[in-house]
Parts: structure tokens; C-alpha cells; sequence
């Protein structure tokens, strides 16, 4: 990303604006992923437990910082790095915080077969994600937890909550996973909070983020189709590139969080 573009997008974006986009992003999320607070907290315990002091932690699919920002109070003196594809988030994250030294940006796109070379030999006491890697699809998801063997500093923490399915021999689990999306949607909605289609479409009205919305529909047009993964598939996966610990320590139907030690 041209660093001058970057720039002009956090000068030109007031804070005050940017809060209210996030404060309805945040609602919109809550909207699909009914126990979402309770998955950061429990990022955020999985990590203290893990004996991490001051730690230098990546958050990939970082969006505007939410998960960042659960993490950043929870831990003292932790630094925290977002990696994210989307401009429109990432000048949301840029804007409010600018004066914090220990939040940082890299506006990077994980499909690239190189993104790692891209952090430049750093290594990371640990690697979170929250709702996103999903996006990545099979094939680039078990290459990035190839690549994460190299991120982590030995001894290293992978935390990732995401949402995973069912598989078709489990079909009332699946209509259970269903009914409980449809009916956290629906509260959320009758309460106000913007579903994902409405958010996008509202931000898009905000003069200053007008390239940044242009330039997103530019990189995410090619996106495939998402791929249904089960949580048995993420955490086969985590063994089979070298995590010596892998376990599911939180689950609600189709949500889930998966802890791997290096």
C-alpha cells in the first residue's frame, strides 16, 4: 500500500467518526457471533495462562483492532501487530490509535505465497485471529499454519476463534448452528445494529473513506467462494504442520476457539 495514500486516509478520517464506525462494527460482529466478548476474554485468559509476560503478539485478520484492543488491556505492556488486507478497517484501527507505540499496522494480503517474507525474519511470542481466517479458504488456510511454524517464536501460542461447520453427518447439530446464527441475527437487527451488507453500504457514505472503499472492492472482487471447514479440519490441520499441542478449549456450536503450542 502506497504509505503516502495511507496517510492522507488517517489525516483525513476524524476520530470521533472513526468511533462510531467501530462502536457499529462491533455491534454488527455481535450480531453474528452471539458469544463474541466471551471469545476475547477467554483469547485473552488462554494467553495470560500460557505464562506470556509484555508479549509481542500478531493478530492476523485484525480488522479495526477489536480483539487488539481486549488484548492491549488485558495484558500490560504487550505489544500488538494487526495484519490486515482491508483499507477501510485498517484506517479505522490507524485513527484511533495513533498515539499508542504498542499497536502497529501492516496492510498485507495472506493469500500471497510470500506474505511472511513481508515481517522480515520477526518472530512473535504469540499469533491470534478472530473471524477471519475462514475467508482464507482451505488450501491458503493450511499454508498460512505452515507459515505460522516460522512466525512463532519457539515455545510460541496460536489462538484462533472462528466459525466452523458441521459435517453432513450431523445434521441436526448443523439446523441447532443455524437456528442459533438466525435467531443472534435477529435480536441483533431488532435492536439496531447494522447486519454485514448494512455497514459496508453505511461507511461507504463517509466522504473520507471513499478511495478506501473503492480500492477494497478492488482486492476482495476475486474472493472464492467460502469453503465449509470443521473444527476436526483446523485442528488435524495445526498437528500435521507441527503444533506439539493442539486442543479445542472453547466451544458454542459452530463457534469455536483452538489453542497450538510450537
Amino acid at each position: 500500500m502506497d504509505q503516502a495514500l495511507t496517510a492522507t486516509r488517517v489525516r483525513d478520517l476524524k476520530p470521533e467518526t472513526a468511533r462510531r464506525w467501530l462502536d457499529e462494527w462491533n455491534r454488527q460482529q455481535e450480531g453474528y457471533v452471539r458469544f463474541r466478548d466471551c471469545r476475547f476474554e477467554i483469547i485473552a485468559d488462554a494467553l495470560t495462562a500460557s505464562g506470556l509476560v509484555a508479549p509481542v503478539i500478531l493478530d492476523l485478520g485484525c480488522g479495526p483492532g477489536s480483539l487488539g484492543d481486549r488484548l492491549s488491556a488485558r495484558l500490560p505492556g504487550a505489544e500488538i501487530v494487526g495484519l490486515d488486507y482491508d483499507p477501510v478497517l485498517l484506517t479505522l484501527a490507524r485513527v484511533l490509535h495513533a498515539d499508542n507505540p504498542d499497536r502497529s499496522w501492516i496492510e498485507l494480503d495472506m493469500r500471497r505465497h510470500d506474505w511472511v517474507e513481508y515481517l522480515e525474519g520477526r518472530q512473535f511470542d504469540a499469533v491470534v485471529s478472530t473471524t477471519a481466517l475462514h475467508w482464507l479458504g482451505a488450501p491458503n488456510l493450511m499454508r498460512v499454519y505452515q507459515d505460522l511454524t516460522r512466525v512463532l517464536a519457539p515455545g510460541g501460542v496460536f489462538v484462533n476463534g472462528d466459525i466452523c461447520s458441521y459435517d453432513q453427518t450431523q445434521p441436526t447439530l448443523r439446523r441447532m448452528a443455524a437456528a442459533s446464527i438466525k435467531a443472534n441475527r435477529a435480536a441483533a437487527q431488532t435492536e439496531g445494529a447494522h447486519d454485514w451488507v448494512g455497514w459496508w453500504n453505511g461507511i461507504a457514505e463517509v466522504p473520507e473513506l471513499a478511495a478506501a472503499v473503492a480500492e477494497r472492492h478492488r482486492r476482495f472482487s476475486n474472493l472464492p467462494p467460502k469453503q465449509e471447514m470443521t473444527m476436526e479440519f483446523h485442528l488435524a490441520a495445526l498437528r500435521q504442520v507441527g503444533f506439539r499441542e493442539v486442543g479445542c478449549i472453547w466451544r458454542y456450536l459452530s463457534d469455536y476457539l483452538a489453542l497450538a503450542l510450537l
